[in-house]
């Protein structure tokens, strides 16, 4: 991924005693589930209330409800994150990736822009789904069609709003230059 130390940054991480009543209600209930904690697009995205209040739905559903295994799901996110150069996204789900399941060699394969070597061919499948939006701005016919026969249409459709999302995210990272975590 490429680096965006060089860029000074615009990000700034906000404080609660300075939001509006509408900002702190949306910034409070998106850290709620966490402890407090905001990750780092909320606080650029509380600014506008509604789109930050609206991305944290669609957020909680790509993340929790689809279809996929948290492992698929976290794998979809880092081939995003990667194609995105997102620092900050990358590192946040390579734990979150851990936690779930993924191996380490798919995680440093996809920290350095390449294709795992999957001993897992859902994982496969999923990743090469990913991969070919993002490379062909498309998805192959028989490429459509594996991951339907597997997955079924449903969850195709919620992978594909799964791969949206998480590119929303990225652009906002790459945007407002967000670090990668600590």
């Amino acid at each position: 991924m490429d680096s965006l130390t060089d860029a000074p940054p615009r990000y700034r991480e906000l404080n609660p005693a300075d939001l509006d009543a509408e900002q702190l209600r949306i910034f409070e209930a998106i850290g709620r589930p966490r402890a407090g904690a905001v990750p780092a697009p909320f606080h650029i995205y509380v600014e506008s209330p509604e789109l930050a209040e609206t991305a944290q739905a669609v957020g909680a559903f790509c993340r929790y409800r689809t279809g996929l295994s948290p492992r698929l799901s976290e794998l979809a996110i880092l081939t995003t994150a990667s194609f995105w150069g997102a620092e900050y996204e990358f590192g946040v789900h390579a734990c979150e990736a851990r936690k779930a399941g993924v191996p380490e060699f798919e995680i440093e394969a996809l920290a350095g822009g390449r294709r795992p070597d999957f001993t897992d061919d859902d994982a496969a499948l999923v990743h090469d789904f990913s991969a070919a939006i993002y490379q062909h701005k498309d998805v192959p016919d028989d490429l459509f069609a594996a991951a339907v026969t597997r997955f079924g249409r449903r969850t195709v459709i919620e992978l594909t709003g799964l791969l949206g999302y998480y590119s929303m995210l990225a652009i906002a990272l790459r945007v407002f230059r967000v670090p990668s975590p600590a």
